[in-house]
């Protein structure tokens, strides 16, 4: 009886302390751009620019939160009237990617009706390891990067796979509970 007790409470323990993390994320999406993505509570919009050999400076919109040591950013970039010019830009934003240290990782990706490529890279000097993924959709370069930073130290954990194969271009995939987030112009 008192094994079974003890067996309850644990499981119970247990429940309560993987609901809060869960509980945690929510879904963000962008009309303009179309897309959504999940990720913890708390994503800050900033602008920037972003720098292409392909199309020179854009503007770009990031959003980003910063949670237990592990940084996940989505940076939507405008290349309007540049579409024609999406698999150099594509190539280009996946070079820059990887280049940052060993790839483990790099391959052709579908989401929805949209191609692009999903990479992980494990950074130089113990910097941690990125996963991320870079789309095409609405004349916007769409980078999804989560990096594991050494104080946090488990690469291994699903959430990087959960945050960047978290990203959809179709509308109805948006609940209704998801809170919008604006591109910076």
């Amino acid at each position: 009886m008192k094994s079974k007790i003890l067996f309850g409470a644990t499981l119970a323990i247990l429940a309560a302390a993987i609901v809060p993390a869960d509980a945690a994320w929510k879904q963000y999406f962008n009309k303009d751009a179309v897309f959504s993505f999940n990720a913890p509570e708390g994503v800050k919009t900033s602008k920037v620019n972003y720098a292409s050999a392909t199309a020179g400076q854009r503007g770009a919109t990031v959003f980003e939160v910063t949670d237990d040591n592990v940084v996940y950013r989505v940076t939507a970039v405008d290349f309007s009237g540049r579409g024609n010019q999406e698999a150099a830009i594509m190539k280009e934003a996946s070079t820059k990617l990887t280049a940052a240290g060993k790839v483990l990782s790099d391959a052709d990706a579908r989401v929805d009706s949209n191609y692009g490529r999903k990479m992980t890279v494990e950074l130089p000097n113990n910097g941690g390891r990125t996963m991320s993924g870079v789309f095409f959709n609405k004349d916007h370069l769409i980078e999804m990067q989560v990096t594991v930073l050494p104080a946090n130290g488990d690469y291994g954990s699903p959430d990087l796979g959960r945050f960047v194969d978290s990203i959809a271009f179709v509308e109805a995939r948006i609940d209704p509970g998801a809170i919008e987030v604006k591109l910076m112009k």
